[in-house]
């Protein structure tokens, strides 16, 4: 059931503020974008050249402002946005139109019709979604949901039900976030609470050590679990400033472990529950036990933070929720918990890495206090460019006037400008900060990376510009429609032939660079953008064909 929200002045101000921050960074180009933005950035932990590769706006785009492909599910999932950014209050306390959610109807009519021709349909991102998504389908059985964006008001749950059921029939959910989500989920930084109490089970609260370290170990109720983690402002949603310290968020339930966590506490197994999870793992800068011969153990802690442990306590309130406030069938389960007493944000850290096994870790999350990332983010900080070393924290960052690079592209940047590798710094980015660490920050001075950025910014001006001209006038060219998808290649050729060319003939290089790609891709028969720019093979014979140039 869809719930009404009340309209809140200050977190549309806040919102608003967080999306033209989003907009003056450069991080995204127009005001839609930056919801989308947030969104996957928070939501999904999407890094921002996956981000910038979903988006489909545009003309002929219907309805569909970004699709995003998971697929790393059992079942991969695409996830449909349609975004809508109010300027002024009075516009957004206003419902979300059904109207407008219908357009996306249309999308499923194209997707379904294979012998329509697409570049009459369609814009030239929505072709290549199509494309992905239908070989996606060739090989597999994908879930479709739609997500509704806003910075306003919700749709009214009448008006939005006959879509839901049209969908429903196609095996594609409906999902809505707006302005109360926005906010609690991608804008807010810390909990409304600075102190949290729950009642442990009766079998007791064991406490170790009592100098350096103290910690507390027991069991939590499903039901004290819930209140501990619920939005005061809301019963049904999660205060997800708890995970901040977390090295990832909540991965959603189509998350292999994530599902099997949601079953457990659903089930009538739940009673095991126990002693078929690892439990969850906190962090206090104090911590107090209540002992009384008759009640269950009172635990307090102040500023607590749950560093290990988002995906249990997320897939149980999920399981839990539509049960609210009758809680009697979770009576049964309960969730081990450890508590460590600590302020120090280093041993903080080290205990949210190394107590994170349930899910897998990204390497980049064990290199973000590596003593090369530090030293790159002080030397880049003296050449004006703030370096963001945690992932999913980029768009939080605002900085005017200044640069803002993240750990990953600048890992990409000098992986595609100067190792000549553009095809795995698309497809296996993980390696960046795993097998190839060593040979990619070794490699490399921040005055190089400043150098392959300053490159990149101007790839990146040249993508734009034809974006612009495919949503204004139409135009669609297979010279250069691909370079949304191809632009860590463009940097290559760039470091191949123009290295030593002056600023001033720096645009004339990537010119020559996206020439040759569109030749290639002609030569290719035109193939899917997103497998043409992940195998390596077609970037060796990219790397062949500009040896042929001389511009210089």
């Amino acid at each position: 059931m869809l719930l009404t929200k009340v309209f809140d002045k200050e977190s549309f101000e806040r919102l608003n503020s967080r999306i033209e921050a989003l907009v003056d960074d450069g991080l995204v180009s127009t005001k839609n974008s930056a919801l989308i933005f947030l969104f996957l950035s928070h939501r999904f932990y999407k890094e921002q050249f996956e981000i910038e590769e979903a988006y489909t706006d545009g003309g002929n785009d219907c309805g569909i402002d970004a699709i995003y492909i998971d697929r790393q599910s059992d079942q991969p999932v695409v996830h449909l946005f349609q975004s809508k950014v109010h300027d002024s209050e009075r516009k957004a306390r206003n419902a979300f139109k059904a109207s407008a959610a219908e357009k996306s109807v249309r999308f499923f009519e194209v997707l379904k019709d294979r012998d329509s021709e697409l570049d009459k349909v369609v814009n030239a991102r929505l072709k290549q979604k199509i494309l992905e998504i239908r070989d996606l389908q060739d090989r597999d059985f994908p879930a479709f949901k739609l997500w509704l964006l806003s910075n306003g008001n919700e749709c009214v749950e009448h008006q939005l039900r006959p879509l839901v059921r049209n969908l429903a029939a196609q095996d594609v959910d409906v999902e809505q976030f707006h302005m109360i989500e926005f906010v609690e989920f991608c804008v807010d930084a810390h909990s409304a609470r600075t102190s949290h109490t729950f009642f442990a089970r009766d079998a007791g609260v064991v406490e170790f050590g009592n100098s350096e370290l103290r910690s507390f170990v027991g069991y939590i109720s499903a039901r004290q679990l819930y209140d501990l983690i619920r939005d005061l402002r809301d019963e049904r949603k999660v205060d997800y400033s708890l995970f901040d310290m977390n090295v990832r968020g909540f991965l959603g339930l189509n998350n292999p472990v994530n599902k099997e966590i949601f079953k457990t506490a659903a089930s009538s197994e739940k009673r095991h529950f126990a002693s078929f999870n690892n439990g969850i793992t906190m962090v206090g800068t104090s911590c107090k036990v209540m002992r009384t011969a008759t009640d269950n153990p009172k635990v307090g802690v102040k500023r607590l933070s749950i560093v290990n442990g988002a995906q249990t306590c997320s897939a149980i309130f999920d399981a839990m929720k539509d049960y609210f406030p009758d809680f009697g069938g979770f009576e049964e389960l309960s969730v081990l918990f450890r508590i460590f007493e600590t302020d120090d944000p280093e041993l903080i850290s080290k205990i949210a890495v190394s107590t994170n096994t349930q899910n897998r870790i990204l390497s980049r999350d064990l290199r973000v206090n590596d003593e090369r990332q530090l030293k790159l983010e002080s030397d880049l900080a003296k050449l004006g460019v703030t370096y963001v070393r945690k992932r999913g924290l980029l768009a939080s960052y605002s900085v005017k006037g200044g640069r803002i690079l993240d750990a990953l592209r600048a890992g990409q940047l000098i992986m595609s400008y100067k190792l000549h590798d553009p095809a795995r710094a698309k497809r296996d980015s993980d390696s960046i900060f795993s097998e190839a660490y060593e040979k990619i920050f070794n490699s490399a001075t921040a005055e190089q990376i400043v150098e392959a950025l300053e490159w990149f910014e101007l790839i990146e001006e040249k993508k734009q510009f034809i974006e612009d001209e495919i949503r204004i006038r139409g135009v669609a060219r297979t010279d250069d429609t691909f370079v949304t998808y191809g632009s860590f290649h463009v940097l290559m050729l760039c470091g191949m032939i123009g290295k030593a060319a002056p600023t001033s003939e720096r645009e004339q290089v990537i010119e020559k660079a996206i020439q040759v790609i569109a030749e290639a891709l002609k030569q290719a028969g035109e193939p899917a953008y997103y497998s043409y720019f992940r195998d390596p093979k077609q970037a060796d014979r990219l790397k062949n064909a500009i040896k042929q140039f001389s511009l210089f």
